[in-house]
Order: C-alpha cells, then structure tokens, then sequence
C-alpha cells in the first residue's frame, strides 16, 4: 500500500523508521507547512506538498499517516476519509470538545476504510509482555494499578515550525495529560482490561517558567468496572526520567520500572530485563511492530471496532479528567457515545 505522512517532524522520523522495515506499506510523498520540511522529506526521496489538497490531486495513494500537532488531527483525519484512503492518527487521537468530533466520528463508521489510532506504547517489548503476564490464570482479578511517567521537561519539534508548540494550549489543547495522558489511559485498559467509569484529577505547574497556560502535572485516579482503581501521574516536573508500572492481582503482582521486569503470581518471583527504548522520545523501535497491526487492521476490518471503542473510552477519560481538575478534584463519570458500528451505518 501506497502512503503519505501528513506532517514531517519529529515524531514522523520515528513512523519512516518503522514504515523502512516493511514491504508492505510504502511512503511515497509528505505534507508540510515548513518550507524547511519539505526539503528535508525531499531529500529523504519523498515528493513534498505544501497541501493535502496538492498531495491528492498528484499522488495515487492508499492510506495517509497523521503527524501533525492535536489541533489538526481531525482536520486531516476528516479529509484522508473523505478521499477514500486508510487513515492513522498519532495521539490524542480525539478531542470532543472540538467543533467537529462528532461528524468525524460518523464520517469513520460510514466509512470503509479503516481509522487506526497510533497507540503505539502498547507495542513496547516489555509492555507486551504485562499484557501476557496480567491474562495468565495465577494472576488472578486486578484489583488496583499505577502508572507513572516523569520527564524533565516537555518533547521539543522540530526547529523549522514552533518547537515548544506542546505547551501553546491553542495548538496542543493542554499540556502533559493531553499530550503523554492518552499513552497512560490506553495502557491503563489495555494492560489491565479494566474499563474506567469515574475520574478523578488534579494538575498544575511544578515549574515556574513562560508556559503558564498548560499544566506540567496531572494526578489522576479511575474507578473501574469492578470496582478495581487504577492512579495515573504524569509529569514534565520532574528532575529525572523515569517510566513505572504497577498492577497488582488477585494472586499476582507485576511491575516495570525502564527496561525491568519484575512479576509474582502464586508466590513465585521472576526477574528479568527487556530492552524496550522507553528513553528514546522518536519510539522509532516500536512502530514497525504498530504499522504490521494496521496491516492486519486492513485485512480484518472487524477490529475497527474495538480500535474505536480505545480511541473513544482515552478521549473521554481525559475530556472527564480535564472537568474534573477545574472542579478541585470532583468524581466526574466518563459518558462515552456509541462505541460500536450500528447496524443502520453499516
């Protein structure tokens, strides 16, 4: 299949690193704004555009890959539907809030093509390998979890176009938990297969610097089906890196704190390292394992659904979460909209 990467910046290098491993998925051309961008996708053997309508009208193409910042995600998902092309989409995939979310939504089940949320933490090595572990018969019910991630400060873009455009609210739509939040919510389900139904958050500014209008902290808690709980915290606050996780068992008990796995399940304790690249911000080891699930995606569109129901549930956990931060910390119910295909949209 033919592609496009709809913004050439940072986090694209991380997509071409996966997308140069496989046979089946090709990119052949990018979007940018940055004149700078464009040259670079050109020196890279990409054809450059300034425009996705220019990119349309000279490329024959099946899917389009979306790399731009979270205020043009709908935007551009809207238009690949629109043209009849596959769509991924990086992170925060949704924002309900937008003008524009509930026709996108439409736009996707009308559609036959496939929407694919670039989620692509769940790909990690060691990641994977919780998964396993939390679904193991001696694990046991989860009973509660906590997920932690400490940076020193926000992911810098690229030079050429508003590298600190993390922390400019009206591009990224927040701060740390709209931009590293959605990672922590859909592991949170994935990881656990618990699904939340109340959240509760607080956030604010650890650090005194020009970026007053987005928060460099979140704390937050979800109730889930249950009655297990699960604490997030998100931070660009702190003085180190770090990336820890917690799920406690019925019977087991697994965490990860980098590259370190420990677990138990009936009593027996196991150790062991997987080298995963939780410091590497481009995630460029992990996206080709992402890209083979899109493929298979395409050849079972039946997932679509349960891809949706992910995007959907981490977008309203943090629309929840956000209400719930100005509220002083209120329990606000997450009231998710339809999360499957409907049989008169089919």
């Amino acid at each position: 299949m033919r592609g496009a990467l709809i913004g050439f910046g940072f986090i694209a290098m991380g997509h071409m690193a996966g997308y140069e491993q496989l046979d089946a998925l090709q990119i052949v051309a990018a979007v940018d704004v940055s004149p700078e961008r464009r040259a670079a996708a050109e020196a890279a053997g990409l054809h450059a555009y300034e425009s996705f309508a220019d990119l349309v009208a000279n490329e024959d193409l099946d899917f389009v890959d979306v790399c731009t910042p979270p205020s043009t995600h709908g935007h551009y998902s809207s238009l690949g539907l629109a043209h009849d092309l596959h769509v991924l989409c990086e992170k925060p995939v949704f924002m309900p809030a937008e003008a524009g979310f509930k026709e996108l939504v439409e736009d996707i089940w009308r559609s036959d093509r496939v929407f694919y949320p670039c989620h692509v933490y769940k790909f990690a090595p060691i990641l994977e390998a919780v998964k396993e572990i939390t679904r193991a018969p001696g694990f046991g019910d989860v009973l509660n979890a906590s997920f932690r991630t400490l940076r020193r400060g926000h992911a810098v873009g690229v030079q050429e176009w508003r590298p600190h455009w993390r922390r400019e609210r009206e591009i990224s739509g927040g701060g740390i938990l709209r931009d590293h939040g959605p990672h922590s919510i859909y592991l949170a389900m994935d990881m656990t297969g618990r699904t939340p139904t109340a959240v509760s958050c607080l956030m604010g500014r650890l650090q005194e610097n020009q970026y007053a209008d987005t928060e460099d902290t979140a704390l937050m808690r979800m109730r889930c089906d249950d009655g297990a709980e699960i604490d997030l915290t998100v931070s660009w606050g702190a003085d180190h890196r770090s990336t820890t996780y917690t799920i406690a068992g019925a019977s087991g008990f697994v965490s990860v704190d980098g590259d370190n796995l420990t677990y138990t399940i009936e009593g027996r304790t196991s150790r062991s390292v997987i080298t995963s690249g939780f410091d590497d911000p481009s995630h460029k080891s992990w996206f080709v394992h992402m890209l083979r699930d899109f493929v298979r995606c395409v050849e079972e569109p039946g997932r679509q659904d349960a891809i949706m129901r992910e995007a959907l549930l981490t977008a309203f956990v943090m629309e929840a979460a956000y209400t719930s931060a100005e509220r002083g910390g209120a329990w606000i119910d997450v009231e998710v909209p339809v999360t499957t295909r409907q049989p008169d949209r089919v």
